[in-house]
């Protein structure tokens, strides 16, 4: 009988890929270390040997989804020869796009905020924010996007318009009147924040 050959890194995918859906089905406190192994086809052991503790392992399923998008993000921040107006674009593009590409993320922000625990991506959203604001006061400087809003509310206001369509479309379009299934109106919805607010925080 041949013995299977031990793969960590397919182990470690396996715990994580498992503690995301469960983590954002239940939350963190609904949720055992135990269960997770079960569902990934684990050990226990396994858990705590890659991630130490179920905290840990809570940061880095946030982290893990997180850095996709921070990569993205920077090379936005730092590309060459764009103006405030398409730099501002792109970045609100970046958002909407890492949102709808992981809806799991948008339920594990959720449970984050009615448990009260640090998510794990804190370190990286932290730098986007002090890069981010800098290339806003830059280019308000310049006389790309207006200089009378804090840079600060520039960048806050279109990450809370995005986060919060994917937090609660599936509430507002029914509400709203709206017939067709929510995710049909994700690119309408992106259009009127490119429309409306690039149109707001430009001269």
């Amino acid at each position: 009988m041949t013995k299977r050959r031990y793969d960590p890194e397919a182990s470690r995918e396996a715990i994580l890929d498992a503690a995301e859906k469960l983590f954002a089905a239940r939350g963190f406190g609904e949720v055992s270390t135990s269960a997770i192994a079960e569902a990934a086809g684990v050990s226990q052991s396994q858990i705590h040997y890659h991630f130490d503790t179920k905290r840990k392992l809570w940061g880095q399923v946030f982290q893990r989804r997180f850095a996709e998008y921070f990569a993205t993000q920077k090379q936005t921040l730092e590309a060459a020869g764009l103006e405030g107006k398409e730099r501002l674009a792109l970045s609100i593009r970046a958002y909407f796009e890492f949102f709808r590409a992981n809806p799991q993320f948008v339920k594990l922000l959720g449970r984050a905020q009615l448990a009260g625990v640090q998510k794990g991506e804190e370190p990286l959203s932290a730098e986007l924010m002090r890069q981010g604001t800098e290339v806003i006061a830059l280019a308000q400087q310049a006389g790309d996007l207006r200089s009378d809003v804090a840079p600060q509310f520039i960048l806050i206001g279109f990450l809370s318009l995005v986060a919060h369509w994917f937090q609660c479309r599936d509430r507002y379009v029914p509400e709203a009147g709206l017939k067709a299934s929510p995710p049909s109106y994700d690119d309408q919805y992106l259009d009127f924040i490119l429309k409306t607010y690039l149109k707001g925080v430009t001269p």
